[in-house]
């Protein structure tokens, strides 16, 4: 199915950042069903994490202000959607980029460090973090969510290659369930 990508707008309601929190929500009993429930946990992570509507929030804004004025390091928060037999189009993934970061709690990874120390010192050039890739399981986007991840990522990789020249794309991938999502990743380069 081929899907619309758009950037994620920040209104007085937070649509696109309730749709990221909810989407993350409905991934969990998902996670459990394939043996990955140790990912996130089996709670939902809104109630989990109180703060995740608010920092889908100020991502939506960051992005804004980035797209608004092109200061500072790139931000992108996009959600991709399915066209709808009525004509409308659906909510189904989203992603949040950031430019020359690297989330903390990949920078505390251990095992990471060396990597993410050349990363951030520039030895490698400019690079993009694609820090959030959620699709959203919930029933209404069942028959039309399949490739939304993988449309996100072709879209980020055109937009950073393209766009921003930039050779160098770092993501966080879950390493559990015997590395089905690493595979999955790797299937996607």
């Amino acid at each position: 199915m081929p899907f619309r990508i758009r950037d994620a707008v920040p209104d007085a309601s937070n649509t696109d950042a309730k749709f990221i929190t909810s989407a993350f929500d409905s991934c969990i009993p998902h996670l459990a069903t394939i043996g990955s429930a140790s990912q996130w946990g089996t709670d939902s992570l809104s109630s989990a994490r109180p703060n995740l509507i608010d920092r889908y929030i100020s991502a939506v804004a960051d992005a804004e202000r980035y797209r608004l004025t092109r200061s500072g390091p790139p931000v992108r928060v996009l959600i991709a959607e399915a066209h709808l037999p009525s004509g409308e189009y659906l909510p189904v993934g989203a992603a949040t980029l950031r430019g020359g970061y690297i989330s903390k709690y990949v920078l505390d990874q251990k095992h990471l460090q060396d990597v993410t120390s050349r990363a951030l010192a520039g030895e490698e050039g400019e690079f993009m973090f694609l820090e959030t890739l959620v699709t959203d399981f919930s029933q209404a986007t069942r028959e039309y969510r399949k490739g939304a991840g993988a449309a996100l990522v072709k879209y980020t990789r055109e937009w950073v290659g393209t766009e921003l020249g930039m050779g160098v794309i770092y993501l966080d991938c879950w390493a559990g369930n015997e590395g089905k999502l690493v595979r999955y990743v790797n299937f996607l380069e």
